[in-house]
């Protein structure tokens, strides 16, 4: 495998005594777990370009055509295969994603202090906290949509046929807009509506988003990643002329505006097993002061209302807590003390900044193995 991990990389080869490597996949996503069925035929796992799987695929190395092999909708987190290639064993993820909430107070919360939040909404994820409601993504037969939770009201507000969120909503800092990035049909667009669902629209049809855009806090501007011209950057795109101001020439992911609306930090390219996270003014000008490096993981970083601090996710690559980073001085500290049972994923913090919102991931997974005999390869 060659690409930048963990989730920009494709198959490659090289003959054995040497030479240039050859490119034989062409996914840019996160390809792991390689192994051959037999001598024309090689087996690996690859997410969607939105994050859907890993999916199974089989692989024509003499071809270099690769198809997805269907099995239903099983997710598979690992594959592997006896050395005759007349056994092939794989692990079938069944995640299962719930919405809870935990206080920020002087000292660390404990894990009892976390309370679930009720949702009627399957697979809740990515929560977001508005001024009086909560927002998050949920999935169902294939297809995301968008949810409002008031009180005890859900309403849906967007969904759309095969559609899949990338990233989480944002809410803007009045709370009456929503902005989103959408997948359908292999193609990706950056959506803004009002807070009750209405005025649906798409913002600048020639941009490729790559993930979850940030509001400005004046409302007038969102901060995104996307693909232009075939390259990564970090752009500003107007809400109102729908104009593209480029930021940064380079990967970045998961933006967000300081409260004065003066700089916008991002995550960089993994480097090994970590990713930096880094600022940019809303000039367009790099910063210096916010660079910090975290562990492999949810790249998601919000900053505590009315303040210079992050709240981030930090600690290895199993176990992570959320820590409060003050950006002009560097001094952390400690806001919760979960413990390894709790795998945390998108968060939020509450617009008074006295709690976290976050959805909790149990992977349940079973072991099986696939009769070689029946791999179909279309």
């Amino acid at each position: 495998m060659k690409g930048a991990v963990p989730a920009e990389n494709d198959l490659w080869r090289i003959d054995a005594g040497g030479g240039s490597p050859e490119r034989m996949t062409s996914h840019n996503t996160r390809v792991t777990y390689p192994a051959f069925l037999d001598a024309r035929t090689l087996l690996y796992l690859a997410t969607e370009a939105d994050g859907g799987g890993p999916w199974l695929y089989a692989l024509d190395p003499d071809r270099r055509q690769s198809r997805r092999i269907s099995f239903g909708l099983e997710r598979y987190s690992s594959l592997a295969s006896s050395a005759d290639g007349k056994r092939l064993v794989v692990t079938v993820a069944d995640p299962r994603r719930t919405l809870w909430r935990v206080p920020i107070g002087d000292v660390a919360s404990e894990a009892k202090q976390a309370t679930r939040i009720a949702v009627a909404t399957v697979g809740a994820r990515a929560p977001r906290v508005g001024p009086g409601y909560l927002l998050c993504a949920s999935s169902r037969s294939g297809s995301d949509s968008i949810w409002k939770l008031s009180g005890e009201t859900a309403s849906q507000l967007w969904s759309a046929s095969g559609a899949r969120v990338i990233g989480g909503p944002a809410i803007s800092r009045d709370g009456k807009q929503i902005a989103f990035t959408a997948e359908q049909r292999g193609r990706a667009r950056l959506y803004v509506m009002r807070s009750d669902g209405s005025g649906v629209r798409t913002l600048s049809e020639s941009l490729q988003p790559r993930g979850a855009p940030a509001w400005s806090p004046d409302g007038q501007s969102l901060a995104v990643a996307a693909t232009v011209d075939g390259e990564p950057q970090l752009v500003r795109v107007s809400v109102a002329s729908q104009a593209i101001t480029r930021l940064v020439s380079d990967f970045a992911a998961e933006p967000v505006w300081s409260p004065d609306g003066n700089v916008i930090v991002f995550s960089g390219r993994e480097v090994g097993t970590t990713f930096p996270i880094r600022a940019v003014g809303a000039d367009g000008r790099m910063r210096s002061k916010a660079d910090m490096m975290l562990s492999r993981g949810v790249r998601r970083v919000v900053f505590l209302p009315g303040q210079n601090s992050l709240v981030v996710l930090r600690g290895d690559m199993v176990r992570k807590d959320f820590w409060a980073i003050d950006v002009d001085t560097g001094r952390e500290r400690r806001l919760t003390n979960f413990g390894p049972e709790f795998a945390i994923g998108d968060f939020d913090v509450s617009p008074d900044g006295r709690e976290i919102v976050f959805d909790h991931e149990q992977d349940n997974s079973d072991i099986g193995m696939i009769e070689p005999g029946s791999v179909r390869i279309p």
